[in-house]
């Protein structure tokens, strides 16, 4: 009888430190504005090496869950939205160093494209922009179709910014983020609502040709967005690693 086992997922005792610091905070012990410990109380408390708590804490820090002060220390971020803690088990923060990098260089070409739009926006774009923004309500249990909106939303956004080169970059770059999530995701049709808002604040400024403020909601929904896109919901944990052989 053949037996086919599935590879054993390894994790790093980073990705282990990771999923303390967020359970604490799902649990509410800690809360935005929560200090956390110094690099030197954690590494004795987790019995792991220097290296691995700051790698964690980078993680971390680098998708908006942290803040770090020089000279005060780190702490829970204060601009959390709640619903993704209530809402998510929380598991692994994804270390995809590409999808990172991807979506470091998404971020300031998408709020270029709002700021744009915001000074060039046509009424049948916002008009689009509105169905979009609907079609992505109606379908908040249909994954790919809410995916299609998603992509559907930002292009119709750089396409009012009349920037060509903007408009293929940012397809790129959707194309790329949406084919990860395809592999990668479970999903987060329970953040539906919560999307919407952010969509309809974007939607708002871009209808009152407002540029900064179109530049803010952009900016807004593209951090919780990396919050989300980072954290892979999975049904099962792996089981928690060992600590005894990084205390160097």
């Amino acid at each position: 009888m053949d037996i086919n086992f599935e590879p054993v997922e390894r994790v790093t005792v980073s990705e282990e430190i990771i999923k303390k610091v967020i359970s604490l905070i799902n649990s509410g012990k800690l809360k935005p504005g929560s200090k956390l410990p110094s690099e030197r109380e954690l590494m004795e408390q987790l019995k792991v090496s220097r290296s691995s708590v700051r790698e964690a804490l980078h993680s971390l820090t680098m998708v908006g869950l942290l803040e770090t002060f020089p000279g005060a220390g780190t702490f829970v971020s204060r601009q959390l939205v709640d619903v993704i803690f209530d809402q998510l088990e929380w598991s692994v923060l994804l270390g995809k160093r590409e999808l990172v990098e991807l979506m470091e260089v998404r971020e300031p070409l998408e709020i270029q494209a709002a700021g744009l739009a915001a000074q060039r926006a046509s009424a049948g774009g916002l008009e689009e922009l509105r169905q979009i923004i609907e079609a992505y309500h109606q379908n908040r249990d249909d994954i790919e179709r809410q995916m299609d909106a998603e992509m559907s939303f930002h292009r119709i956004i750089a396409e009012m910014a009349g920037n060509r080169t903007l408009v293929q970059l940012i397809l790129t770059f959707q194309g790329l983020l949406r084919e990860y999530r395809k592999h990668k995701w479970v999903g987060f049709a329970g953040n539906s609502s919560v999307v919407v808002e952010q969509y309809k604040q974007v939607l708002s400024a871009l209808e009152d040709g407002d540029e900064d403020r179109a530049r803010q909601a952009m900016a807004y929904h593209l951090q919780v967005s990396k919050q989300l896109a980072l954290v892979e919901q999975i049904n099962a944990s792996p089981s928690p690693g060992s600590y005894e052989n990084d205390s160097s």
